[in-house]
């Protein structure tokens, strides 16, 4: 993540103050590096990962083995992208709704991110958000349009989603926002270090 994403995730997750629920689909950096803040912010957490590639869940299982907020899961499709690609991975995406839990921070990073969007819908707690990373690529766009509040953070690759209704004005910024970051990411395709 580039320092601004950071910065941004850092802010959404300290603004739960005492407690925060955070799913993620695709274990990393983030992981550790966001688990170690909420610590440090004195912040109490249950942390639960999702991963699909053996040996990135056996290094991120190394580095968060002592932390007992933090469940990490293992769902093995392989660890060739082609093969990643052409599962289905049906149970990755649906996993989180057999636990009967509700979320704060929902993190999209892995594999199936449209799929895991629209289910992440239903697993938000009031006032939760939804966070994209990588947002640039478009073809994750067709599941923006699930969620009453959905912006683009600009200048950075993540998408943030609400599902409650953020007013007439905010829908037409959030509008005005995404028209610019889709221009924005265009330009990196034909302008060189824009």
């Amino acid at each position: 993540m580039y320092p601004k994403e950071i910065e941004l995730m850092k802010g959404i997750l300290s603004s739960y103050h005492d407690q925060v629920d955070v799913l993620e689909w695709g274990s990393g950096g983030s992981t550790v590096y966001f688990t170690d803040f909420l610590k440090k912010e004195n912040i109490n957490y249950t942390w639960t990962s999702l991963e699909y590639n053996r040996v990135w869940y056996d290094k991120i299982s190394r580095l968060t083995a002592s932390d007992k907020d933090i469940d990490l899961i293992l769902f093995d499709v392989g660890n060739t992208e082609l093969k990643q690609r052409n599962t289905s991975m049906d149970e990755y995406v649906s996993y989180p709704s057999t636990l009967g839990k509700k979320y704060d921070v929902i993190f999209v990073d892995g594999r199936k991110r449209r799929r895991c969007l629209l289910e992440a819908k239903s697993l938000l707690k009031s006032g939760g958000t939804v966070i994209l990373h990588d947002a640039r690529r478009t073809y994750y766009h067709c599941a923006f349009s699930s969620y009453p509040d959905r912006r683009v953070l600009l200048r950075t690759g993540l998408w943030q989603g609400r599902m409650e209704d953020p007013g007439i004005a905010q829908k037409v910024i959030n509008l005005v926002e995404y028209w610019c970051f889709r221009i924005y990411t265009f330009s990196f395709r034909f302008i060189p270090n824009f």
